[in-house]
């Protein structure tokens, strides 16, 4: 059981290294197509390895069938390109609504659709291949279980403070507005924006994100 995890170990590495050197020297373009089926190419061999290390049979009949299954081994790949891509708009939009509230949220938050968004595309790639999914599902399954559990109990220890940070950006927002000039500490400048957790404030040529529970704890001068 060993050998076939170290076997496919090691390919998915060459892969991974062989095709980045291969793609850096291509044009544009194609070097993006490349840098595209790099990352299937991998996880197939991982998908691959696994289906050896817990169904041989299915395993074996699956590389007995693929010079036939050429067409839907295509179909497979770009459902899996696509789910990849899909999953990083997808990612990206999340990031985005949740970067006011909390930026290790928004990361974690892009991170977990992304992954969500190609796992379905994996599932579905293989279904295509005519692969029995069952077990993976399980995998997928457990995987995301531990992930939400990691997640909530991560996002439980930082609730407090972003918590805090929205109640005092309820307040500030109903204190202040844009285009007022303020002084507090050594801080002078003028409020460009007021966000969920933070308040932006132009000083110079800069603008500086402070914490709404600063804008409460300090004595704040209002300028104009």
């Amino acid at each position: 059981m060993l050998v076939p995890v170290l076997a496919g170990g090691g390919i998915a590495i060459v892969i991974w290294f062989v095709g980045r050197m291969i793609a850096g020297r291509l044009p544009g373009q194609i070097q993006e197509l490349v840098k595209q089926l790099i990352p299937v190419l991998v996880l197939t061999v991982l998908v691959v390895t696994l289906l050896v290390v817990i169904d041989p049979d299915q395993a074996q009949t699956l590389m007995d069938s693929s010079i036939s299954s050429i067409p839907r081994i295509v179909i497979a790949v770009i459902i899996v390109i696509i789910a990849r891509a899909l999953g990083r708009i997808l990612g990206l939009f999340v990031e985005t609504a949740l970067r006011s509230v909390s930026d290790v949220m928004a990361v974690r938050g892009r991170l977990v659709v992304a992954s969500a968004v190609l796992a379905i595309g994996v599932i579905i790639a293989l279904q295509q291949l005519g692969i029995s999914t069952d077990i993976i599902l399980v995998l997928v399954a457990a995987f995301t279980f531990g992930t939400a559990l990691t997640l909530a109990f991560a996002i439980g220890l930082g609730a407090r403070p972003i918590a805090r940070q929205i109640a005092a950006g309820r307040h500030v927002q109903n204190t202040y507005e844009a285009g007022q000039r303020v002084r507090f500490g050594d801080l002078e400048g003028t409020i460009t924006e007021i966000k969920l957790a933070t308040t932006s404030i132009t000083v110079g040529d800069e603008v500086v994100n402070v914490p709404n529970e600063e804008l409460l704890t300090n004595q704040v001068t209002l300028l104009g």
